[in-house]
């Protein structure tokens, strides 16, 4: 995420992102895509618009580059 400082991520997404993340990877019969969409979910219902790609990209990221390192 270019451009956002940690200082600037609310309390609330920090948990969002933390779940999330649990979940991608240490349980494996929850889709990444599934968490993902949680996670969305609760930052429409809990941020301010601007988090909601944020924590999208920051997870979508955070899957691919998952998968990725447990492929070598």
């Amino acid at each position: 995420a270019v451009g956002w400082k940690f200082g600037r991520i609310s309390r609330t997404a920090v948990a969002i992102l933390k779940t999330a993340m649990f979940e991608i990877l240490y349980m494996p019969d929850v889709p990444d895509k599934a968490a993902i969409n949680e996670a969305v979910e609760l930052a429409k219902r809990y941020e301010e618009p601007p988090t909601i790609p944020f924590i999208n990209g920051i997870l979508g990221s955070f899957s691919r580059n998952e998968i990725s390192s447990y492929e070598k």
